[in-house]
């Protein structure tokens, strides 16, 4: 989507959506209200009406390629989250996970996807706090230094972490 011509940013959020004990409908609405907020148009499957599963695989698919990074909550074990997680790796996507520190564990497959950042919250502030200090117009996948972060910011000459804030100068 294009305003005049700029490219409008786009990202996929991902999460449990099927089982009511593993939505995180409160995560899903500040996200979003965060990226809007900074002019990042959001595709948000877990408040689309349902149709068949043909259908939200299509959709789906079709908004993870489109996307230009991908949010995911990866608390709860989800086979949908992890085939949109597994479709944005191969797609070279940015991705940020958020991972609820009370939870019981993270998939080994989840927490050893490249390209990815992991963030570990308390609470949805914890969600907040990150997202608001990040440039979302300007992610690529590219693997910090310091820390095991894949994700950082990119500007002309510099390279940030998204999770260690550790600077790079760009080759």
């Amino acid at each position: 989507m294009s305003y005049g011509d700029r490219k409008m940013t786009l990202a996929y959020l991902s999460g449990p959506i099927i089982h009511a004990e593993d939505r995180r409908d409160d995560f899903y609405r500040v996200v979003i209200d965060l990226l809007e907020e900074n002019g990042v148009e959001v595709f948000a499957p877990q408040f689309l009406p349902p149709v068949s599963p043909e259908e939200i695989y299509e959709r789906d698919v079709r908004n993870v390629r489109a996307c230009d990074f991908l949010v995911a909550e990866v608390s709860s074990s989800s086979h949908g989250v992890g085939m949109e997680i597994m479709l944005a790796v191969e797609l070279s996507k940015p991705i940020l996970l958020f991972f609820d520190s009370s939870s019981r564990r993270l998939s080994k497959m989840v927490s050893g996807a490249p390209g990815k950042a992991l963030f570990n919250y308390l609470d949805i502030d914890d969600v907040a706090q990150v997202l608001g200090r990040i440039d979302l117009k300007n992610l690529i996948v590219d693997e910090c230094p310091v820390c095991d972060s894949q994700v950082v910011e990119a500007t002309e000459d510099q390279l940030r972490c998204v999770s260690c804030n550790s600077l790079t100068t760009r080759v």
